[in-house]
């Protein structure tokens, strides 16, 4: 899906910390593990070509134990709080980035005892 050109879009609250993952009270947000939800952006929910803002509740550790892989380009910009990469026990916050390659190594994460909101940008690899 090709995605669309926007100007802005309004800012559009995170869920309230403890919103349970099938609440229609998160609506447009939508639960990708307990305590971590996505805001679509940009894109579709399942596809490797999407933008989206991403929040963490406070304390909330990803639901891998092992690090993360994907086959997927992913660029992350920290907008508030941040997350503990409990791997490399590194912390990031407010305005740290990253850009993965696919097949890079990262996390698993714990959230700050403020939480995190982050940008996500997922880019689909092209072979060839």
């Amino acid at each position: 899906m090709p995605l669309d050109q926007k100007e802005f879009k309004d800012a559009v609250p995170h869920p309230k910390i403890g919103t349970p993952i099938d609440s229609p009270d998160a609506h447009p947000w939508y639960s990708i593990g307990p305590g971590i939800w996505e805001l679509l952006l940009n894109g579709d929910q399942r596809s490797e070509n999407k933008s989206v803002l991403q929040w963490y509740d406070p304390g909330t550790k990803s639901i891998q134990n092992e690090p993360i892989v994907h086959t997927y380009y992913e660029e992350v910009c920290f907008i508030r709080g941040g997350l503990k990469d409990l791997t490399l026990g590194q912390e990031w916050g407010m305005g740290a980035y990253a850009y993965r390659r696919p097949g890079m190594k990262h996390g698993p994460y714990v959230a700050s005892a403020e939480g995190c909101l982050q940008f996500v940008k997922i880019m689909a690899a092209v072979e060839g």
